[in-house]
């Protein structure tokens, strides 16, 4: 997974009041398969752990394949910016 340094940036901020400073990345069931998610959790021991400029991602043993061409990052709207996976595999 590749992270941009403006989702870093954003997760850094969003995470300013949390007590965990990590995200795990994982499986979640979607509408037609398994997706991937987002989630503010400390790593497990089977987890793939990298530190970013001071924020720690975790990516889950079954998440790895998926998440490997994806880049995490932001986008503007009309509604603010949120968080993006570019690169990840529609499952429908």
């Amino acid at each position: 997974m590749n992270i941009t340094n403006e989702a870093i940036d954003f997760m850094k901020d969003a995470l300013v009041e949390e007590e965990i400073k990590s995200v795990r990345i994982c499986t979640e069931a979607g509408c037609c398969g398994p997706t991937l998610g987002l989630i503010v959790a400390a790593p497990e021991a089977t987890d793939d752990v990298k530190d970013f400029n001071g924020l720690t991602f975790a990516v889950a043993n079954d998440a790895e394949a998926m998440a490997e061409n994806v880049t995490l990052d932001v986008e503007s709207t009309e509604d603010g910016v949120s968080l993006v996976l570019r690169g990840l595999q529609q499952t429908c």
